[in-house]
């Protein structure tokens, strides 16, 4: 989902309704423009930010000609009233809006009465932006795709913690039932562990994702203003919701494709049969760190956005700045389904790291 944000400086309104987009939904793609870019971002708008916990100071005026090559799915203009011209958008767009505020930088007066003037056109855009994103855009569905080979505890671990955030509608678990670049002796009959992952589903959705209260650090949201999650509201935040519910569900759409089984033909194919859904795809920090070498793993970077839970001895973090991916600071349970293969063999119990 590709938003831009319009006015004419970019550097007051456009770039406060910028951040608070972010914040609302990591998985969204969201930058702002002007006709005629200022020099900064005005120093009065970062402030703003600033009291409800979001950090602009980094964002710069663009001017909106940068943007005019590429396809989006909302432009939305913020200029003022009728003393103020609105900038056209000459690209492609799917849906152009216009939600107007006054001009915080216009404001003269004593200090104090400037700074409310900023206070009050912030809460405006907080308010009219969130009223945008609960009713045009719909959640994330997360696809988690792999072999299973058993499912285990620390997949239950990632995919409940995945499941909690408020971005987050629907998980999808995706079955390989032969993946191109593992050894298929090693993998256990394919309609078994579909039926297992059928029961995992259940289960899961038997549980309640969010039993317990979770900080920001637990959710994994970083860089944001400290927030609690429970299972029915987001609070304490820059902006207070109702959390979507978020299901489980599982997908066995690669028995039905033509092998080699690749993850981008499998995302093709979903988005393409699914054009109301937005999907979202849950790797850990190993495969974002190979992703370039999947087979068109680059276009997977550039179409989707991508949630990387840490992995054992790869500085994730990292790799998500550099790749563009979003960093989920989900739980890391020591245990592998190789482990547990090895484990059964050797006639040891495996009860407690199954799932």
């Amino acid at each position: 989902m590709k938003i831009l944000v319009l006015c004419t400086g970019n550097s007051c309104r456009s770039q406060m309704a910028h951040g608070f987009l972010e914040s609302f939904d990591k998985s969204l793609k969201v930058f702002s423009a002007g006709t005629r870019p200022a020099a900064q971002v005005n120093p009065g708008a970062v402030m703003a930010m600033q009291e409800v916990g979001i950090d602009i100071s980094g964002h710069k005026p663009e001017n909106v000609e940068k943007y005019l090559g590429e396809e989006w799915d909302y432009v939305i203009t913020v200029c003022g009233g009728a003393n103020e011209s609105c900038p056209a958008f000459t690209g492609k767009v799917k849906h152009r809006l216009h939600i107007g505020f006054d001009d915080p930088s216009e404001a003269t007066g004593p200090d104090e009465f400037i700074r409310s003037e900023f206070r009050r056109v912030r809460d405006e855009i907080k308010e009219k932006f969130l009223d945008f994103y609960r009713t045009e855009i719909k959640g994330v569905t997360v696809l988690y795709f792999g072999s299973f080979n058993p499912f285990h505890i620390g997949h239950a671990a990632v995919a409940k913690f995945v499941a909690g955030l408020p971005w987050v509608e629907e998980l999808c678990f995706v079955l390989s039932p032969k993946n191109p670049i593992k050894k298929s002796n090693t993998l256990q009959d394919a309609n078994e562990r579909w039926k297992d992952l059928q029961r995992v589903v259940a289960k899961l959705n038997a549980e309640n994702p969010l039993s317990e209260e979770m900080t920001v650090q637990d959710c994994g949201v970083q860089d944001s203003t400290p927030w609690r999650v429970t299972a029915s509201e987001v609070a304490d935040s820059a902006f207070t919701t109702t959390c979507r519910e978020a299901k489980f569900t599982a997908s066995d759409v690669e028995f039905h494709l033509e092998p080699p089984l690749y993850t981008y033909n499998s995302l093709e194919y979903l988005s393409n049969k699914y054009p109301n859904k937005r999907f979202a795809l849950l790797m850990g920090g190993d495969n974002i760190d190979i992703l370039h070498k999947w087979h068109r793993g680059k276009e997977i970077i550039a179409k989707y956005p991508i949630l990387v839970y840490p992995r054992e001895g790869v500085d994730t973090r990292a790799l998500c700045r550099e790749k563009g991916a979003i960093f989920i600071d989900a739980p890391q349970v020591d245990v592998s389904s190789t482990q547990i293969r090895n484990m059964q063999s050797a006639g040891k119990d495996v009860s407690k790291l199954r799932y």
